[in-house]
């Protein structure tokens, strides 16, 4: 990875994976609702996610991710785009985005997530792994931490398959609670 005095510090992100009583996948589906808190240099924020929760599997913990996620449409972010864990492209057609995701995982070998946003209001995300998602309904969560908390929950061990929601907490976050560093020759991520 690149040293951290090179990048754009607000492309560094912390993904804390917490599960919580929260909201739950539609239909009575079984599943698990989950507080993100996305720690970066641009500050704090929480989103609530839904999650399909596979039968037998077992009961979800509390997991920290750290990568690099970039907006492409942002000036001079190009420049970094090979050392990026999570790419975001911006607008693009439906017809066109699973194309223009695809180019972009052969061309980034580095990236395990790439997204973009729907001339209609949908997210699309996908995944190194081959999973993909589309997110209807014009998600409140920007692309890139769309991607974010893709990758936490990719590198959780979940699939893309398993996300169902995304939502701002209704209630104002709590104080942040401190990210623990990473222990030497620990690995994060995907």
């Amino acid at each position: 990875m690149t040293p951290p005095r090179t990048v754009p510090d607000a492309a560094f992100r912390t993904v804390l994976l917490t599960p919580v009583d929260g909201p739950t996948p539609p239909a009575g589906v079984p599943g698990t609702g989950f507080e993100a808190r996305i720690h970066s240099p641009a500050g704090v924020r929480s989103w609530l996610l839904s999650t399909v929760r596979p039968v037998g599997s077992p009961a979800p913990r509390p997991f920290l991710d750290e990568h690099l996620a970039l907006d492409l449409t942002a000036p001079g972010a190009a420049r970094w785009r090979r050392h990026a864990d999570v790419l975001h492209l911006g607008r693009t057609g439906p017809v066109r985005a699973r194309d223009r995701l695809s180019a972009v995982l052969r061309a980034f070998p580095g990236c395990a997530v790439a997204t973009a946003d729907g001339t209609d209001g949908t997210r699309f995300v996908l995944a190194r792994t081959g999973g993909r998602l589309a997110l209807r309904g014009s998600p409140s969560a920007p692309g890139p931490v769309l991607g974010s908390l893709a990758h936490a929950w990719l590198a959780n061990g979940g699939a893309l398959t398993e996300l169902v929601a995304l939502a701002e907490p209704l209630a104002p976050a709590a104080p942040a609670a401190p990210v623990p560093a990473p222990r030497p020759g620990a690995r994060h991520g995907a």
